[in-house]
């Protein structure tokens, strides 16, 4: 599958219109930045908001940063009808050409939509990390939310993973909460 990425870098961006109310619905609020705090980020240079294009239609989107020594998915959803394509593979796939080890924040699974999601990245060759590991707030006063960690690399030295972590946390959640 041939899919591209095209980056926004603002809010004046043509697949906006799509694309932000599709994050606010697909992500708990929990989970997700505000709308205006998402659009004061689209110019930072590590952060890459992104819709995913399939035969230059809007199919999903992805909000992935580039660190020196790996890549971090803070966000990705297909549409609902473009589900079952491959394409959230093929995403995934592209994400490591460009740089290796990914890691990303998946939900507990507690019902079917869960399972699924597991299953995914599984099927992708993504391996939860034994670890214990909370998703900071998005927004001050906000609680921690309990999650896994997976990454396509599943024998991470502690000591740099440990340092991995500290180095998301402070670029996506600390020093850019609300």
């Amino acid at each position: 599958m041939n899919i591209l990425f095209e980056r926004i870098k603002s809010a004046s961006h043509r697949h906006l219109q799509v694309l932000l109310p599709f994050y606010a619905e697909t992500f708990p609020v929990e989970e997700r930045r505000d709308t205006s705090s998402l659009l004061r980020m689209l110019d930072e240079p590590d952060m890459f908001f992104s819709a995913i294009l399939s035969d230059e239609l809007v199919v999903g989107l992805v909000v992935y940063w580039k660190f020196k020594k790996f890549l971090y998915i803070e966000h990705l959803a297909v549409f609902q009808s473009q589900r079952g394509n491959g394409i959230g593979e093929s995403v995934l796939n592209k994400l490591q050409e460009e740089a290796s080890p990914i890691l990303l924040e998946v939900e507990i699974p507690f019902d079917e939509a869960g399972n699924r999601r597991v299953a995914f990245y599984q099927r992708c060759g993504f391996t939860a990390l034994q670890v214990y590991y909370q998703q900071p707030p998005y927004r001050k006063g906000e609680s921690v939310v309990p999650m896994m960690l997976y990454s396509d690399l599943s024998d991470w030295d502690t000591e740099v993973l440990d340092g991995s972590i500290e180095q998301f946390h402070l670029n996506v959640y600390y020093r850019k909460a609300d």
